[in-house]
């Protein structure tokens, strides 16, 4: 078998309301899909990450010279040989590489979890992530209800909130969950590299007190002295890892007691290959792994494939507690129309796809809505 061509796929939806976390406005959402293809018509689907023209460029020129012509099977190989000089995004790579490993799927006629070491736990639990910052002024919390009421009404237990907006926003929009469901919902609080270590240090207590799960990214993610000071004076998990790309960084965050929680992005972090590398290493470390999913269409099938793997879901406990799973609870018209069957929740919880490869089937047809030209 022999890859014949390598297509990479630039969309994006602009939601009506901008979308705000502590560094920036999401006034679209966008992704890159990429489509490697085999001499036998098998095809293997992936998703980048990054500026979608820039990536989708760097797929149809740079990988695509280097892939046609080869053997998709051999994945270990061209993971190394795209990194043998640095330079290149781990985000398009993390493209590539998903797609090298649902096409090796398919091929074999096995759902993806098969290849990564077969399946330990097929459930999850998912947690409602999302919540940016949509108020027409500091003090409203009117929209902010409103996305709670939504997710509580459709019996999600676990929810992760913005902050990162100053302490005084911050605390009411913490405040506000905790006045409205007491303890009975799981909270985690996702600063997107929003505070400095004075700052996560005055927010601690009222954070306790608040009964936080996690604490994540709150600090900037370019050094780690920050996080390790942090990490002794807190009681509240640190959780971190989603803007890392390279390997390198994952192992000296994870060595070096930088986190409790490390949450790597697929795509970003280099694919599949990558992912279950950073795995292995935060597991003999006793680090927690979360992976950070957002935006998603094929990073969360590929995800599912990944944790279900893994021996962090501890299926062999008497009574294991279900891995959480991140669930983007924007509205992601791209996901719903592009895939023919959408993962979803069903009484409570997300199952692993069954399907060959990643599980999970495309409607190319709808690419042209959101085509960016």
């Amino acid at each position: 078998m022999k890859i014949v061509d390598v297509k990479a796929y630039a969309l994006s939806h602009t939601p009506k309301r901008p979308l705000a976390n502590a560094t920036d406005w999401n006034k679209k959402r966008s992704v890159v899909l990429v489509k490697i293809t085999s001499d036998e018509g098998i095809t293997g689907w992936g998703e980048a990450y990054g500026a979608p023209q820039g990536i989708a460029k760097i797929v149809e020129t740079h990988f695509k010279d280097r892939l046609v012509g080869t053997d998709p099977f051999r994945i270990e190989y061209h993971w190394h040989a795209a990194q043998v000089k640095k330079g290149i995004p781990a985000g398009a790579l993390g493209g590539v590489d998903v797609a090298l490993w649902d096409l090796k799927a398919r091929a074999l006629n096995v759902p993806l979890y098969e290849l990564l070491g077969g399946k330990i736990g097929d459930t999850f639990a998912p947690y409602a992530s999302g919540f940016p910052y949509k108020e027409d002024s500091p003090e409203s919390l009117e929209q902010f209800d409103l996305d709670i009421d939504e997710v509580i009404n459709k019996g999600f237990k676990a929810v992760k909130i913005k902050i990162g907006f100053g302490k005084a926003v911050d605390m009411k929009r913490i405040s506000r969950i905790r006045e409205r469901f007491g303890d009975d919902i799981e909270l985690m609080v996702d600063a997107n590299q929003g505070y400095n270590l004075r700052t996560c240090l005055e927010l601690l207590p009222f954070l306790e007190e608040c009964k936080v799960r996690w604490l994540e990214e709150p600090l900037p993610w370019h050094g780690f002295s920050g996080y390790q000071e942090l990490r002794k004076r807190s009681r509240i998990p640190i959780a971190s890892g989603e803007a890392e790309q390279s390997m390198q960084g994952f192992i000296e965050a994870i060595k070096n007691g930088v986190v409790d929680i490390i949450q790597p992005d697929v795509p970003l972090c280099g694919g599949l290959t990558a992912a279950k590398r950073i795995a292995s290493l935060a597991y003999d470390f006793q680090v927690e792994y979360h992976p950070h999913i957002f935006q998603s269409v094929f990073a969360l099938p590929a995800s599912l494939h990944l944790l279900a793997s893994l021996p962090d879901t501890k299926s062999w406990q008497v009574l294991p507690d279900l891995m959480l799973l991140e669930w983007d609870v924007n509205s992601n018209p791209i996901a719903q129309k592009v895939l023919k069957n959408p993962i979803k929740i069903a009484n409570g919880v997300v199952k692993v796809p069954e399907g060959i490869g990643l599980g999970v089937e495309v409607n190319e047809e709808a690419f042209e809505e959101f085509l960016i030209k």
